[in-house]
């Protein structure tokens, strides 16, 4: 998971409250369960737990723009039962699509897969990688 962004139709919804910090996550069992759900992929899992680096940005970017309606613990929590609900990994193995470079899969392959469970349209992102595409990110 890469986060949990608000939505609003008339416009973006980030960077909504930048005075407010985020407040260091202490409740082990909250902490090991985001660990598991939402590793911070940019630093290693004492780093992480510790610093918190990724869920702070994350929050202090997305969930501080929904914080009348849901606080800290609630934003995290639905991140995790989303994650939990969707799981695109198990989606796309489910439909033979795997992880690695000496596979290759066009955007309407994993597009149909994730869509035959979601029923939503998934929105891809892929970045240039060794003289090819590689699927980045997807959005749901």
């Amino acid at each position: 998971i890469h986060g949990v962004w608000p939505d609003h139709t008339d416009y973006i919804m980030y960077d909504c409250n930048p005075n407010k910090e985020f407040k260091k996550i202490y409740d082990k069992h909250l902490l090991n369960k985001l660990e598991s759900r939402w590793p911070q992929l940019t630093s290693n899992e004492y780093a992480g737990l510790n610093d918190q680096t990724f869920w702070k940005y994350e929050y202090e970017k997305h969930g501080l723009c929904c914080e009348k309606v849901y606080d800290r613990s609630q934003y995290f929590d639905i991140a995790m039962k989303l994650k939990d609900s969707i799981d695109l990994l198990n989606i796309l193995t489910t439909n033979r699509i795997v992880p690695g470079f000496q596979y290759s899969y066009t955007g309407d392959q994993i597009r149909s897969a994730i869509k035959r469970v979601t029923q939503k349209d998934p929105n891809p992102k892929c970045t240039y990688s060794k003289g090819g595409l590689e699927l980045l990110e997807i959005g749901i």
